[in-house]
């Protein structure tokens, strides 16, 4: 062993260890000392010390590490620990070479990788462009995401390795009839489509990750919907369609059917559909932001046969409700199938 490792000293060649989880013996060699200009001071367990020295060590992996001298000394420690020898100033000025070189071709490779990148995004936008409805606002998305938390270090993190384009709304509110509707557009998220209510994630707030369809928590494997707006400063909507798969059904790109212009409520409402006595309209609920259909009858009725409908609704899970703005009075219900027949059971 160079005796020279296990002075206080720092010189070209001295032997450094750098330990952690990944690299717990990743040896290195001091391949550069500069000294440090100004008055440069680190405070720790021995109270405030001036640095001297900015430290340059190549490791044998091909890569560097510039750091002060303070936190380069553990390394060293370290490596006498180890009773690793150092290296000749030669030596180290060819591995540093070496490095240098390494890392040049390190960087060429991520830049072709980024405009390759870039130039993919772009070729998607073209491909795009001409298939997204004028009058779209947002986009609803298919994301699969993996789980990276690790419990140990109280880090909580998913990452994206799919995304997939389902549909178009014409509005930007976060309504969970679109995002079930436009799952049954690609096979692999189609059971999102008849999830329970507990996939419907309510996160608007701080550290939230908003609305979202996920049949499983947050930090978890699995497939997520959201929607995300395609407006901005951009006037290129494509801008802000995530690259990834295409999975929007031609002639009907929108998770919610358009209304006929002639008798459309405002906001986008669906048009009165005839059912017997009664009609049922799909609306908005303004305040929570869900889709409802109403069921409003066409005549009055006596108090006693109102608290016999309003009874039987309640056995579908539905609700009277008043009318307000362009949304008329009658039994709401969240799904569209139990307002039918409860229309149905009436006009028997």
């Amino acid at each position: 062993m160079n005796m020279q490792a296990t002075t206080t000293e720092l010189y070209i060649g001295q032997p450094a260890i750098f330990g952690d989880m990944a690299n717990p013996n990743k040896t290195g060699w001091i391949a550069q000392l500069k000294p440090i200009a100004g008055r440069v001071f680190t405070i720790g367990a021995n109270g405030m010390k001036k640095q001297l020295w900015r430290v340059t060590v190549v490791w044998e992996d091909s890569t560097t590490s510039e750091v002060g001298e303070e936190i380069a000394r553990p390394w060293i420690a370290r490596a006498g620990t180890h009773q690793v020898d150092a290296k000749g100033s030669n030596e180290v000025a060819e591995l540093l070479q070496k490095a240098q070189q390494a890392e040049t071709v390190r960087r060429q490779k991520a830049k072709d990788q980024r405009e390759e990148r870039e130039r993919e995004i772009s070729e998607w936008r073209d491909s795009i462009r001409d298939k997204i409805p004028a009058d779209a606002k947002a986009v609803i998305v298919a994301e699969f995401e993996s789980n990276e938390s690790d419990t140990m270090t109280d880090y909580f993190a998913t990452s994206t390795s799919k995304t997939v384009i389902l549909a178009f709304s014409r509005n930007t509110r976060d309504m969970f009839p679109e995002m079930r509707k436009a799952a049954k557009n690609y096979e692999p998220t189609a059971y999102l489509a008849d999830a329970d209510a507990d996939a419907e994630h309510r996160e608007k707030y701080s550290m939230g990750a908003g609305y979202y369809l996920k049949a499983s928590r947050r930090y978890s494997d699995g497939w997520k919907i959201c929607k995300r707006p395609i407006t901005g400063n951009s006037n290129d909507p494509a801008a802000y369609i995530p690259f990834g798969e295409w999975a929007v059904p031609d002639g009907a790109p929108f998770a919610t059917a358009k209304s006929n212009p002639a008798s459309a409520k405002a906001g986008g409402e669906s048009e009165a559909e005839d059912a017997g006595g009664f009609t049922i309209e799909e609306h908005t609920h303004t305040k929570r932001l869900f889709q409802m259909w109403v069921v409003s009858p066409k005549e009055r009725a006596s108090r006693e046969v109102f608290s016999k409908w309003l009874a039987k609704a309640k056995e579908r899970k539905g609700w009277y409700s008043r009318k307000w703005g362009n949304t008329p009075a009658g039994f709401a219900f969240k799904c569209p199938d139990e307002a039918k027949a409860f229309a149905e059971e009436l006009t028997k």
